[in-house]
């Protein structure tokens, strides 16, 4: 390579460098933080076992949990938290959150209802008026399911007691008998709703308004449990059971990298590609129907796929790779080009000069014949003298030029 090409060379990369920026930009975080719900909740177990294949990809990950998930997307859109991932289950609007996207809807979580067997099992939700309710904090995607449900029934706080504990605390009082009944919106496999519908003194509530209730909400939509789905010898539950669900989406920040989104996307697919007790196999992951746009690299994903370099190069090298190759080629180019216009300057030196000297064998051809140069001859000969005598070294064309200047 030339002197000229590494210098084109240096200075390109240097302009790129103050361009792009520094290096620790391109590459994947140190650590990967999720946000979840609860502990015990099914935020927070997606978010494990999401954790546990980013990790097996080489990722450190971190799983956070709060109570409030309704907060979830605000912890994202924290420039101090450094949370990449986050769930949602609640009406958004896009507009509100502008630094957050979905990358897919992942499954319904139903909201489900237990009622102490005690107690005449209800024909519409307006008779849980004036019993003593319990159900998660007053921020999380339960409490406010059930308050957007129970007020189209005229249920409120101003004529029924409404308790909020966390999830754990909030299923431990049931089970014990201090209230009537609670609300849990979860995930039909998690252990909670399997520990509930056992217990002898309780029993899951349908919702025989549920087609209507997903009308009302549109954030809801309507759900069945099947009889037998938790236990068939029981068989748990005895009937059908109509319920309301949520949709949950998986949320990550606008910049999140891509060697993470990429990691995280493969693991939704493996994780929820299945049937569950609510949904039919291939129902989820989807990318359609999120209250926020999908990030761009979902959408990509979801046609073609982790791209070759994510998939087969480690998470450092790739992001640094992929982040370079643009301004790499663009490098590359130019010094191409450089090389390309040295070679063919070269060339055209090299045909002028074969033809200067070709001239100057005519000329003192001309000269021997007893033809005297011209005025134009004149002022070629000393154009023709200074290209050679700058850039010529062929000892013909030097003593065709001594024997013609006399003569000039």
């Amino acid at each position: 390579m030339s002197r000229m090409s590494v210098g084109v060379l240096l200075v390109l990369a240097a302009v790129w460098w103050l361009w792009e920026g520094r290096l620790e930009q391109v590459m994947p975080p140190a650590q990967v933080v999720i946000q979840a719900g609860p502990v015990g909740g099914s935020f927070d177990t997606h978010a494990r076992a999401y954790a546990g294949m980013m990790q097996a990809r080489g990722f450190r990950v971190e799983v956070r949990n709060q109570e409030d998930s309704l907060h979830i997307i605000d912890r994202l859109e924290a420039p101090d938290a450094q949370v990449q991932i986050g769930f949602t289950a609640q009406r958004l609007r896009a507009a509100d959150h502008p630094e957050v996207f979905s990358v897919g809807a992942v499954e319904m979580q139903p909201l489900f209802l237990f009622m102490r067997r005690s107690l005449p099992p209800p024909t519409s939700l307006a008779q849980l008026a004036g019993l003593r309710l319990v159900l998660p904090q007053r921020s999380s995607a339960t409490a406010q399911a059930t308050a957007d449900v129970l007020q189209r029934y005229g249920v409120t706080p101003d004529n029924t007691s409404f308790t909020h504990s966390s999830l754990r605390q909030a299923a431990e009082a049931l089970l014990m008998g201090q209230y009537d009944a609670g609300f849990f919106m979860v995930a039909p496999n998690n252990p909670l709703v399997a520990r509930l519908a056992a217990h002898p003194d309780l029993r899951m509530v349908s919702f025989a308004d549920h087609l209507s209730i997903a009308r009302n909400l549109d954030y809801l939509k309507p759900a069945t449990l099947i009889r037998g789905a938790l236990d068939l010898r029981a068989p748990v539950p005895p009937s059908d059971v109509a319920l309301v669900a949520a949709t949950v989406n998986v949320v990550v920040r606008k910049d999140i990298h891509p060697a993470v989104l990429y990691a995280l996307l493969q693991a939704m697919e493996e994780i929820h590609k299945g049937q569950t007790l609510v949904s039919d196999a291939g129902d989820f992951p989807r990318r359609s129907g999120t209250d926020l746009p999908v990030h761009t690299l979902a959408v990509e994903w979801s046609k073609s796929g982790t791209p070759w370099l994510y998939a087969h190069l480690p998470a450092t090298l790739a992001g640094i790779v992929d982040a370079y190759w643009a301004p790499a080629l663009f490098v590359l180019a130019s010094v191409s080009a450089v090389g390309t216009l040295q070679s063919l300057t070269g060339f055209i030196d090299g045909l002028v000069m074969g033809l200067a000297l070709h001239w100057l064998g005519w000329l003192e051809l001309g000269v021997a014949r007893g033809r005297k140069p011209g005025w134009l001859g004149r002022h070629l000969f000393r154009l023709v003298e200074s290209v050679f005598n700058r850039k010529g070294r062929d000892q013909i064309a030097r003593d065709r030029l001594e024997h013609l200047r006399p003569h000039m």
